[in-house]
């Protein structure tokens, strides 16, 4: 046999010998990290809410943002074939049912939905959450009709949330209760 070939045929079996050994390395593996997940109140999360001055929207005990038409009142609800707005849609930055404060380091989409109304008879936006930003221009509008996401929300900025209930054209068997969901 040449020399040629013995080197060769060595220098391959020294491949085919690592490679076998390099994909056996290790089969499992494992790391540990600390992680810092503290669960706080909605003022002061990731995706901070914060109450504006209606009494209708608060924190309730353990720190989320409630939105009731019955706190503090001896109403059972909203009227029929009425208008009412926690907020002012013409001031919406300064006047306002709440607002979002992105608490994170980085810019997110914030996408806001609303669901889980039932008994609503008609197609309309009843129940709306009208979203400015803070030279108080409206930037859209999301409803159980539609939802809306405001672009970029950058580090620390806020929008401010004006809630606008329609009862028009709905008879007291309508159920406007649901579920406000703001992801980011």
């Amino acid at each position: 046999m040449s020399s040629k070939t013995i080197i060769g045929t060595v220098a391959v079996a020294m491949l085919v010998v690592s490679a076998t050994i390099g994909a056996m390395a290790f089969t499992t593996g494992s790391v540990s990290r600390s992680v810092s997940a503290d669960v706080v109140t909605d003022d002061v999360g990731l995706i901070a809410l914060q109450a504006g001055s209606s009494g209708l929207v608060y924190q309730d005990g353990n720190g989320a943002l409630t939105i009731d038409f019955t706190n503090g009142a001896a109403a059972s609800g909203v009227n029929t074939d009425a208008h009412f707005e926690i907020g002012d849609p013409n001031n919406g930055n300064a006047t306002y049912a709440f607002n979002v404060t992105n608490l994170d380091s980085e810019s997110h989409d914030f996408t806001f939905s609303y669901t889980g109304v039932t008994n609503d008879t008609d197609t309309g936006a009843n129940i709306q959450y009208q979203v400015y930003n803070s030279t108080g221009s409206l930037l859209g509008t999301a409803s159980e009709e539609s939802t809306y996401t405001v672009s970029a929300l950058g580090s620390g900025q806020t929008v401010y949330v004006v809630v606008v209930v329609d009862t028009v054209g709905l008879d007291s068997t309508a159920n406007l209760s649901g579920t406000l969901e703001i992801s980011a």
